[in-house]
């Protein structure tokens, strides 16, 4: 069960003394930042009080000169936390420690349109590839907060979105497209251990390996010939604390875990070929027949790895953290290596949260198809 942030628990007194010692440390910081050179610069006549110079010029001094400012912000974001709940713009937290990205549960104005928009997209990257003797497969990755719906706040995933994910995989179907349907193979029956972390927004190692296994199981059903590669998956055998990209946007990444929520424990995995051979370039696809592009889920958890293993044949990665939804795409697409040695498949990795979000300008523009 949750915690509530009601009870007198000693976190909680800890928290309350906390924030009030970040205050008055900050004051003094304060004090002291106002010491520094610049401060003569600060307009002080009364016109300029009442209209806003006054304090937008103290604001910028304070901001560039406040000692130890990221950690008073940190433990003022840790007080919030404990004394709260609250966790920021970015973020929401649910109940047992779990995190869940605002992202996913942000409701568009025009939300449909967005999605059609996007799967238009993909449905002429098809068909362009397919003139060229390239497969797309798109693996649709469903929301952390749709899989752990039970495991926000309120219980339940947002109606607004509830429809989101069948609906693309329903629509790029019927264009034709080759679709990796993922749900399934992410939503756990009730004995099984989590396949999201707790703290990230991303699938943990199991979640990744049962992914991958599903795509991996799609490419093959395609009865593309590829040439078969072993590889193997060992474990680093110790487990490692790993505080996830949620809990950064918390600013509580530095934090001791008593300040914030629980974080992700995990025993590393990787997966190597049985057999040394000289590493690819980036764009070097000459002996790769699948090419892997999408987001950071696919640079996370080993899941090129897993999707390598699963396959039996070679993977190459061009999957750009930060990129969006379409900046791999487009960069490996506009490669020259691309147009002199296609690969037989190309795998495109979708978070279903990009689909609702306004276009960006990189979209408008389209691919270099």
């Amino acid at each position: 069960m949750t915690k509530q942030c009601t009870k007198t628990s000693p976190e909680v007194w800890l928290a309350g003394v906390a924030m009030l010692g970040v205050m008055g440390f900050g004051f003094w910081q304060a004090v002291i930042s106002l010491g520094s050179p610049g401060v003569q610069e600060i307009p002080l006549t009364l016109n300029d009080f009442r209209q806003g110079p006054t304090t937008g010029a103290l604001s910028t001094q304070l901001d560039k000169n406040l000692p130890l400012r990221g950690e008073l912000i940190a433990w003022a974001n840790a007080g919030r936390y404990l004394l709260t709940h609250g966790a920021g713009d970015q973020v929401r937290v649910g109940r047992d420690g779990w995190l869940f990205s605002v992202e996913e549960l942000q409701f568009y104005d025009n939300a449909l349109v967005h999605q059609k928009d996007r799967l238009t997209l993909l449905a002429k990257t098809s068909t362009v590839l397919k003139d060229e003797g390239v497969t797309l497969v798109v693996a649709l990755v469903p929301d952390k907060a749709r899989v752990y719906a039970q495991q926000l706040s309120g219980g339940h995933y947002p109606e607004w979105n509830a429809s989101r994910y069948p609906s693309a995989l329903e629509a790029l179907r019927l264009q034709g497209v080759v679709v990796a349907d993922l749900l399934p193979a992410l939503t756990p029956s009730p004995t099984d251990p989590s396949l999201y972390y707790l703290t990230d927004t991303h699938w943990n190692q199991l979640g990744a390996q049962r992914a991958a296994a599903t795509v991996a199981q799609k490419i093959k059903s395609l009865g593309v010939a590829m040439p078969l590669v072993s590889f193997v998956t060992n474990s680093s055998g110790q487990i490692a604390q790993k505080p996830g990209d949620l809990m950064r946007m918390m600013n509580l990444n530095d934090m001791p875990n008593w300040t914030r929520p629980r974080p992700d424990f995990e025993i590393s995995e990787l997966t190597t070929k049985t057999v040394a051979a000289q590493p690819a370039g980036l764009f070097d696809a000459v002996s790769v027949p699948v090419v892997l592009v999408g987001t950071s889920y696919s640079l996370r958890a080993n899941f090129q790895g897993y999707l390598q293993q699963a396959l039996g044949s070679e993977v190459l990665n061009v999957a750009r953290d930060g990129g969006g939804f379409l900046q791999s795409a487009k960069d490996y697409l506009a490669n020259e290596s691309f147009k002199t040695a296609k690969p037989q498949v190309i795998v495109w990795e979708l978070p279903e949260r990009m689909l609702s979000a306004p276009l960006s300008e990189l979209e408008k523009q389209g691919l270099p198809l």
